[in-house]
């Protein structure tokens, strides 16, 4: 099998956080669109969307990117890694929900408010454990 390279740990923090300054600045270059040349309602909705989610947003990339360092360690380092992808799984599954009702709300179709209701503890927690259980799948089979 094709076992790829794993990065170190200066990989890890350089790579994620340049991601997390580059949508940092966009998300500025579009406050700026927003308020003084781009009026498009649909446009407006989602730039507020964007600030509205920063702090979750932000706490999803830090929850990876710790979680990503401690992969990036040797294996008896390496095992809290997986506990922080499943914790950054369900903020992301909590922020695709809300961009699904974002969705329903500009487009009117109601099919995307079963996610305010249906979402609830015992899914988190279901997602919680999937991503846990494969997070140490991959720890012990190599492919983390």
């Amino acid at each position: 099998m094709n076992e790829r390279k794993k990065e170190s740990v200066a990989e890890v923090l350089a790579s994620r956080v340049i991601g997390i300054v580059v949508f940092l600045i966009v998300l500025g270059i579009l406050n700026v669109l927003a308020d003084a040349y781009v009026q498009i309602p649909i446009f407006l909705q989602v730039v507020e969307f964007l600030n509205a989610n920063l702090g979750l947003l932000i706490l999803i990339s830090v929850i990876f990117l710790v979680g990503d360092l401690f992969g990036a360690l040797p294996l008896p380092l390496n095992l809290p890694g997986p506990i922080f992808g499943a914790f950054g799984a369900v903020l992301l599954v909590i922020f695709i929900a809300r961009f699904f009702l974002l969705f329903a709300e500009i487009t009117g179709v109601g099919f995307f408010f079963i996610f305010e209701k249906a979402l609830s503890l015992s899914v988190y927690l279901l997602v919680f454990i999937i991503a846990l259980i494969a997070g140490y799948i991959g720890l012990f089979t190599g492919r983390a």
